[in-house]
């Protein structure tokens, strides 16, 4: 248990108090278990870094602002270079560079490995060129600053280009674990109706949401545009502030070490906006989080002293004590069986959710793939088989990322039931739920449209023409031949006219007709398996989320059942001891109890604080 963090902001030695006041009344208890519970407690306060993911869409200058408030060169900046990793920077004694690798299976701890500076555009640029850029989740990056020494770290992310971009997942499994966004677009124009769409779902995911808006230098118009996102926001009825900056005059502010340009160039509002605004919220919220975990510990050891001191006082009423005890016990290991309530609560919701959520996926794909053969049937594939492409791929994208959405929001939720079947405050898993990011964005099939037949040139058509010319001919022969009377001359060459076009007409609706058909069988190809990959990958998420929680809930049933067999035993003892050592127990006891009123108001004065 420290007072600072390497990666986080520094913790007043004070706050870290109440903790070790507990610790030392935990080992007088013979607590070990909550000995545990409170060093993960402080050390999850002592690191309180506030994690802000900066997202956007393509080319709004979001990696030259990251590297405008680290003030380095760290993000690939360039007209044809995008963003293909997420890059996270955070405090660091030294500066160093890391790649962080996707964690498996079995995995408990995410892999590291060390990189040099100059190999970051490998993992984080478009497209990666590193040999094992793809089993990489994100790069991490340390440097000794100020502002992240004050508990801020900060992601970039890769360009969304919109709810269904297939980048758009990589950005999705960053928001669950951020404590506030940073959403960019730029002052060339107003928010456009896939960024507010996306906006929403960040939102749904993330509280703190600040609207960022550089190239203000760039665009003479920004106050007007910085006017109209404010009623596009107001109209949604979104409560997000928005801080407009440049780049370019942070820069120059830098070099020149002027405070003036820097104020004018917006970022100093930025910074501080984070410092005071983000980061203080995010310790105000790891504050109540940690009065409560240790409010939660003092409210579990003191009704055992409890119990303990009535026995060794009055060893007349020491039997009724046992028995309440008793009963105690067996609730607390009822919380332990499979058939607990809060069992049967997570079993039934996970398979409700698992259901919603593939009947949500389910629903989504038959809209799409009706719409999508309406639009072939309104359409020739050749002339629209590209814009039609995009477009499906673009519907698949955007129906994953809503129905991740929607197994984020219910996971929370589950989470929250479950706890209602305990008396304590359990933000802390519902609130750290690690939900596995929709990563069949990258793994679902590439949209096969090689089968559709493209339409006949001129040179096609005119021998089709030709051929039914040629049939008019014929027929027009045989029927000269057998009419009594001969056919005039311009009689051939009109009706071969007629039946050539009849001919060519059937046979361009016939060409139409396949074309619609092969479309119509791509379109259903491609939808199944890209469902099948989703839903897949959605169970997968829910049963990492299950486990959490089942986990989480069991660890504390153990701890309840061990406080109240704690307390039975210690009443037991009590019986079995002579007067002598009941006295000498029952000061130690009493002494316990007489320190942790003080302690409760400590911790009492940490949550206010927060």
């Amino acid at each position: 248990m420290t007072a600072t963090s390497t990666s986080g902001g520094s913790t007043d030695t004070n706050d870290l108090q109440p903790a070790k006041a507990i610790l030392r009344l935990a080992d007088a208890a013979d607590r070990p278990d909550l000995n545990q519970r409170t060093h993960a407690a402080a050390n999850r306060f002592a690191d309180q870094t506030c994690t802000v993911a900066v997202v956007g869409e393509f080319k709004m200058g979001k990696s030259s602002m990251v590297n405008a408030i680290a003030n380095a060169p760290l993000c690939p900046v360039d007209d044809d270079v995008a963003t293909a990793k997420p890059l996270e920077i955070r405090n660091a004694d030294e500066p160093m560079v890391a790649v962080v690798y996707k964690l498996e299976e079995d995995e408990t701890k995410r892999r590291m490995r060390e990189i040099e500076f100059e190999d970051i555009p490998s993992y984080v640029s478009e497209p990666p060129t590193a040999t094992d850029a793809d089993t990489v989740a994100l790069v991490r990056v340390g440097l000794p600053r100020k502002l992240f020494a004050g508990g801020l770290a900060l992601i970039d992310t890769p360009g969304v280009g919109g709810l269904g971009s297939t980048h758009s997942a990589l950005t999705m499994s960053v928001l669950p674990s951020a404590d506030a966004v940073l959403f960019v677009s730029d002052a060339s124009q107003e928010l456009t109706a896939p960024e507010l769409d996306f906006l929403d779902v960040v939102i749904s995911m993330c509280q703190r949401v600040t609207l960022v808006m550089p190239k203000i230098d760039f665009y003479p118009q920004w106050r007007r545009i910085v006017e109209l996102n404010k009623g596009h926001l107001e109209r949604r009825g979104l409560d997000v502030p928005i801080i407009p900056v440049s780049t370019v005059l942070r820069r120059m502010a830098i070099e020149s070490n002027d405070a003036e340009l820097n104020a004018e160039s917006g970022y100093s509002e930025l910074i501080s906006h984070m410092r005071d605004t983000l980061v203080a919220n995010t310790r105000s919220s790891a504050r109540e989080e940690y009065s409560s975990s240790l409010r939660e510990i003092v409210n579990e050891l003191k009704p055992q002293l409890e119990s303990e001191l009535a026995v060794l006082s009055d060893p007349e009423e020491s039997a009724r004590q046992v028995r309440e005890l008793e009963m105690q016990k067996e609730r607390a290991q009822n919380l332990r069986n499979q058939a607990a309530r809060w069992q049967q609560s997570l079993s039934d919701g996970t398979t409700d959710l698992n259901s919603d959520v593939e009947h949500d996926l389910r629903a989504r794909f038959r809209e799409i793939v009706k719409d999508a053969e309406a639009a072939v049937e309104a359409n020739d594939p050749a002339k629209t088989w590209d814009d039609f492409s995009a477009w499906l791929s673009d519907r698949v994208n955007t129906a994953i990322v809503q129905n991740y959405t929607l197994l984020h929001q219910r996971s929370v939720e589950l989470g929250e039931r479950v706890s209602s079947h305990f008396d304590a405050d359990h933000r802390a898993i519902t609130d750290r739920l690690e939900i596995s990011d929709p990563s069949a964005f990258r793994t679902a099939p590439e949209f096969d449209d090689s089968g559709i037949a493209e339409k006949k040139g001129a040179l096609g058509n005119s021998f089709t023409l030709l051929r039914g010319g040629m049939g008019g001919m014929v027929m027009v022969g045989v029927l000269g031949a057998a009419a009594p009377i001969a056919l005039a001359a311009w009689v051939a060459p009109a009706v071969a006219g007629i039946v050539g076009r009849k001919t060519l007409k059937e046979e361009r609706d016939r060409a139409l007709t396949q074309r619609r058909l092969q479309a119509k069988q791509a379109v259903r190809k491609y939808t199944d398996e890209a469902q099948f990959v989703a839903s897949k990958e959605a169970r997968d998420a829910l049963r990492h989320v299950n486990r959490q929680l089942r986990d989480h809930f069991m660890e504390r049933a153990e701890e309840l059942s061990t406080s109240t067999s704690e307390s039975l035993a210690a009443a037991q003892q009590a019986l079995r001891s002579t007067q002598e050592s009941r006295d000498k127990r029952k000061k130690i006891v009493q002494n316990i109890l007489n320190e942790i009123p003080k302690v409760s108001a400590q911790v009492e004065a940490i949550g206010a604080a927060g």
